[in-house]
C-alpha cells in the first residue's frame, strides 16, 4: 500500500489543493494504521495458548488487547 505513495509523481498544485491532498493522505495513513491494529488484534484473539506463551503473553493480556477499540 505504501509503495503507491512513494512512487507517486510530484504534483505542482496551488497551495489550497496541496493542503487538501495532504489532509487526504494523512487520513489514508490513519485508516491504514487503524486497519493494521484491527487485523493484529483479531489475529491475537485467535492464537492458541501455546502460541500466546511463545510470544511471552498470557491469555488475559491477549483478551485485554483484543477488546481494545481499533482507534486506541
Amino acid at each position: 500500500m505504501t509503495e503507491v505513495a512513494r512512487t507517486a509523481p510530484k504534483l505542482h498544485l496551488p497551495a489550497s489543493r496541496a493542503s487538501v491532498l495532504a489532509v487526504v493522505a494523512q487520513l489514508g495513513r490513519l485508516v491504514r494504521r487503524w486497519d493494521d491494529r484491527r487485523r493484529s488484534r483479531v489475529a491475537l484473539a485467535h492464537l492458541d495458548d501455546h502460541l500466546i506463551r511463545d510470544v511471552g503473553l498470557d491469555r488475559a493480556a491477549c483478551e485485554d488487547e483484543a477488546l481494545r477499540p481499533f482507534w486506541r
